[in-house]
């Protein structure tokens, strides 16, 4: 649900589901602060050890099967990291008990700052403090800090006119549409 005021401002009840969570915590981790990284370059890595292993097998007793030993690390670990990612995010969210009909937060854009309010705790944040902000499909994610976004749901009926608004307060550079 969001609502506009005569002020300008912009009231958007954020009711987070586990899709729009699940969706956000891959855009954030693996997107955003590009975390693949590491376990590609490590399965890299291993993969190369274990090459250095096969292709001197004739010289080295026992080479083969340490090539396939860095080989299967190299390979296992990183699927590892990803099956334990994809299920923290799951715990996550269903520890969070999100739902499409609860609201976590209320967050309201208005020319001068964003408020945000979640239960009996409230929050401001000024517009030049905005580290950056994404538009995906189902979504608009805040962030007000390179650690902390607030999430609006598409489905809030009001994220069009929070985009529009973040957009004439944020930096261009840092405010990004990905549904065109």
């Amino acid at each position: 649900m969001a609502k506009k005021t005569e002020s300008g401002s912009v009231t958007v009840a954020a009711n987070i589901d586990k899709r729009t969570f699940s969706r956000f915590a891959v855009y954030d981790t693996l997107g955003r602060q590009k975390r693949w990284r590491s376990p590609l370059i490590f399965a890299l890595i291993m993969s190369g050890f274990a090459l250095v292993c096969f292709l001197g097998f004739r010289e080295r007793e026992g080479a083969r099967l340490l090539g396939g030993v860095l080989l299967g690390v190299g390979l296992v670990l990183p699927l590892v990291w990803f099956g334990m990612f994809f299920a923290s995010v799951g715990r996550q969210a269903k520890r969070s008990g999100l739902s499409p009909d609860r609201t976590q937060y209320v967050v309201t854009l208005s020319p001068e700052k964003i408020h945000v309010e979640k239960g009996k705790e409230a929050a401001d944040f000024q517009w030049e403090d905005v580290h950056m902000a994404r538009r995906v499909k189902d979504c608009v994610y805040l962030y007000v800090s390179p650690a902390r976004a607030f999430l609006l749901p598409q489905a809030a009926k009001g994220t069009d006119r929070a985009w529009e608004l973040i957009t004439q307060k944020v930096d261009p550079a840092k405010a990004r549409d990905t549904t065109k």
